[in-house]
């Protein structure tokens, strides 16, 4: 007897799933009702964040910059933020000046853009030309590691602790730091 219940708690997981895969769904659900295993399993996108009023930094009072490392892919690039661009809103999204320029060229791609912490998400509201910013109002993306030169990944991790954003002099204080991070236990 405890060698078949055994059994039975072992198949039951492959029969669950096996009734993904069978051309007909089982009685009372509805072809894609999203009840599925596979539909839970699926990553679901975030919210927007729910923006309020701010101001673009001014790009000529821009004097502050740190440069950065993003990740392994990007040392073809060299990474800056504008310290002194650095504002978390009253909507606690973390609004900042970047810069990325090409190792051995001399463009320098200046944009605005904003992290929400709460979502891992991150902005493109404008980039530089000459000294005004232009209207690009991309859509809020995830921020993702290993995407191609994705120092919003760097930034969020300097900018935010947990789903919360911290501090400007948090922020600040750990860009131009150059010691490691104290463990606290």
């Amino acid at each position: 007897m405890q060698r078949f219940l055994l059994v039975a708690l072992l198949a039951l997981p492959n029969l669950a799933s096996a009734s993904e895969y069978s051309n007909a769904p089982p009685p009372g659900v509805e072809r894609n009702s999203g009840t599925t295993f596979s539909h839970l399993l699926k990553e679901t996108p975030q919210p927007i964040p729910q923006e309020k009023e701010f101001t673009r930094a001014d790009p000529e009072k821009l004097q502050k910059w740190q440069e950065f490392s993003a990740n392994y892919d990007s040392r073809m690039n060299k990474f800056e933020v504008a310290l002194d661009s650095i504002v978390v809103g009253e909507d606690d999204i973390i609004r900042y000046a970047a810069a990325v320029t090409s190792k051995g060229s001399k463009v320098r791609n200046v944009s605005f853009e904003g992290i929400d912490c709460k979502t891992n998400q991150y902005r493109s509201y404008a980039y530089l030309s000459g000294n005004q910013w232009q209207n690009l109002n991309r859509p809020w993306e995830a921020i993702f590691k290993g995407k191609r030169n994705g120092y919003q990944y760097k930034l969020a991790k300097e900018f935010c602790w947990g789903d919360a954003p911290t501090t400007v002099e948090n922020i600040v204080n750990s860009m131009t730091s150059n010691e490691l991070p104290k463990i606290v236990r």
